[in-house]
């Protein structure tokens, strides 16, 4: 299964990259902070659709979320949008984890699947990019269930703009 969801991970992200030569677009990389905070990548693919790659890290654990985002200004003021996606993320976990009254003594593999809404800003007159969003997630591994704190505040250098 998990060999299956990767292989389309690839194929999705080959598809992409290939449509982006034909299409204007732009690079966004820089920092996230909230939950999970890390690094963040933004590739713009055209037609107001970009793909993001969120590396998270923490004390004993690390996540890898890729996601589609479907992106919509807002008319006033410019530079100011919208966006809604979805993806997945994998990651591991080091022992000795505490999760809702249950100790983790060794390590754990993290699955699950991921949804994104948010608002951001390009500076007009600067190369970056703000973001606010809500990333609601299922964890599938190891402790399963729906959360719905994952809240961040990205800041991003823009390229090729």
């Amino acid at each position: 299964m998990i060999k299956k969801m990767l292989f389309a991970a690839i194929c999705l992200l080959s598809i992409a990259y290939m449509h982006s030569d034909a299409q204007q677009y732009q690079t966004a990389l820089g920092v996230r902070l909230g939950n999970p905070s890390g690094v963040t990548l933004q590739h713009y693919i055209g037609g107001g659709s970009a793909l993001e790659g969120i590396l998270g890290l923490g004390p004993d654990w690390f996540t890898l979320t890729g996601l589609y985002e479907v992106h919509q200004p807002f008319s006033d003021p410019a530079g100011l949008g919208w966006y809604v996606g979805g993806g997945a993320h994998i990651g591991g976990l080091n022992g000795g984890y505490d999760y809702s009254n249950k100790h983790y003594s060794s390590g754990a593999f993290i699955l699950g699947v991921d949804g994104i809404l948010g608002i951001d800003y390009t500076i007009p007159s600067a190369p970056l990019n703000l973001s606010l969003d809500w990333k609601p997630m299922i964890n599938l591994t190891p402790f399963a269930g729906f959360f719905g704190g994952e809240f961040g505040l990205s800041v991003r250098y823009t390229f090729n703009r």
